[in-house]
């Protein structure tokens, strides 16, 4: 296991650094995280966008898009920004078919409010995917975004690759102490479950009732289609609501609402309505 600070920002950075050269390739898929294309291209890598299957990976076409020059391929599941799910037969067909000289980076920072997630750490543990590391932060469901902590799952020797490569100064005693604490707190970990769980269907039961699309989330956040998002982000942010306006991902008619507690959840879809002009 690697540690870094910076949640996990940082640990991607290494993997890039680790991995690329100018004029190497890595695979993503339209709408993933921002931050994997930026950082390739500084690095000099090509970036090779293979397009979404309803906002979400298309894995099979991104199993296609490997060729001898692809050194990285990137799979945030569940995804951020879109909050959508591979299906589980299709995710352990990829990370078995994926070749063993192709880094696979499995981005699992939502992966604490699945019900029934595709457990990928035994293959790590056997040594059977030696090309497989797993991202996870406390950033999420433990809520400890402030102190910056995340960590990476992988085989030994991918792990003291990038050991080699880390800040001298990584993640401070206060940060690991309440990493370890989050880590044996189950119950806020259940009660962050079952009130995400029933944000989720709060807004989706409101955006049905308002006609509006929305994407199946199964993050803590959700993507509703509302026209113009700038617009209606400006809108909401003048009634003291903070959404994500999307157009940086090339959804500009979309906006992202957080889960957040009931009052909140509340406050924030009449903000949403007013901004909309609807009662």
């Amino acid at each position: 296991m690697l540690l870094r600070d910076n949640v996990y920002e940082n640990l991607r950075a290494d993997i890039l650094s680790c991995r690329l050269a100018p004029g190497d390739d890595i695979v993503v898929s339209q709408f993933c995280f921002a931050i994997y294309p930026i950082v390739a291209k500084m690095f000099g890598a090509n970036v090779i966008v293979v397009p979404a299957k309803d906002h979400g990976h298309d894995l099979p076409a991104m199993l296609k898009a490997i060729t001898p020059k692809t050194r990285i391929v990137f799979v945030a599941n569940p995804n951020n920004p879109t909050g959508t799910l591979a299906p589980r037969e299709e995710v352990i067909q990829f990370v078995n078919e994926v070749p063993d000289d192709v880094l696979l980076v499995m981005d699992e920072a939502y992966i604490e409010f699945l019900d029934d997630a595709v457990d990928l750490v035994p293959l790590i543990r056997l040594g059977v995917r030696k090309n497989l590391i797993l991202m996870r932060t406390f950033s999420k469901i433990y809520g400890l975004a402030g102190l910056r902590i995340g960590y990476g799952i992988g085989h030994p020797d991918l792990i003291a690759a990038l050991e080699k490569i880390r800040q001298p100064f990584n993640i401070n005693l206060l940060a690991q102490a309440a990493a370890l604490a989050a880590l044996d707190d189950e119950e806020h970990v259940r009660k962050t479950r079952s009130n995400n769980f029933a944000g989720l269907d709060f807004f989706r039961r409101a955006f049905r009732d308002l006609k509006l699309e929305f994407v199946l989330s199964f993050a803590n956040f959700i993507l509703v289609r509302v026209g113009e998002g700038q617009k209606v982000f400006d809108a909401m942010q003048k009634q003291g609501v903070i959404v994500r306006s999307m157009g940086g991902y090339q959804l500009p008619e979309w906006i992202r609402i957080s889960v957040g507690t009931p009052k909140e959840n509340e406050r924030c879809l009449g903000a949403l309505k007013l901004a909309l002009g609807k009662k």
